[in-house]
């Protein structure tokens, strides 16, 4: 059956589905973060602690505002290992279907070879999944010291950029 969902209906109607479900068909079923505030720039403060700053991003159609920086810390490595760790924003679902999203670091598996990721939650809120991981950084560990972080997200521009982008080349 048909419903309006940006219509008046009279009663409290509108679904976190159906917002994820128009947000997804209009920005696409990837990962983005926003062109806005910080767009979550790491700072790395100490061996252990990293700082993500503010943004704005869409997860499998659901949008997640990050309003004030955030500390996270990132457990010691261990001497004469390397290991990969990853920060990425967490959705989960819960008991009475209660959503939430937050960051969190997601530790490797050390190794004396080449690290790799650790593994992730991979299944779309959108296809039923309960957790989903949108990966932000990869934390690469050499003994004790943090390297540099490496992005992992991609920005998605405003249309306003993409507008002036097409309307340069004769459109």
């Amino acid at each position: 059956m048909a419903e309006l969902v940006t219509g008046h209906a009279g009663k409290a109607h509108a679904t976190a589905e159906q917002a994820a479900g128009l947000n997804a068909g209009i920005l696409g079923l990837d990962d983005y973060v926003l062109d806005v505030h910080d767009k979550f720039k790491i700072t790395v403060v100490s061996a252990n602690k990293v700082t993500i700053g503010t943004g704005e991003l869409v997860m499998q159609g659901r949008h997640v505002s990050q309003g004030t920086p955030e500390d996270l810390i990132v457990t010691n490595g261990s001497q004469g290992q390397k290991r990969n760790d990853l920060i990425v924003c967490r959705y989960a679902k819960g008991s009475q279907n209660i959503e939430s999203a937050k960051l969190v670091v997601v530790r490797g598996t050390p190794t004396t070879g080449t690290p790799t990721d650790p593994a992730v939650n991979t299944t779309s809120p959108l296809d039923g999944g309960t957790t989903y991981d949108m990966p932000l950084y990869r934390i690469p560990l050499n003994s004790i010291a943090i390297g540099t972080p490496v992005p992992l997200f991609n920005v998605l521009k405003p249309m306003s950029d993409v507008w002036d982008s097409l309307s340069r080349s004769g459109y």
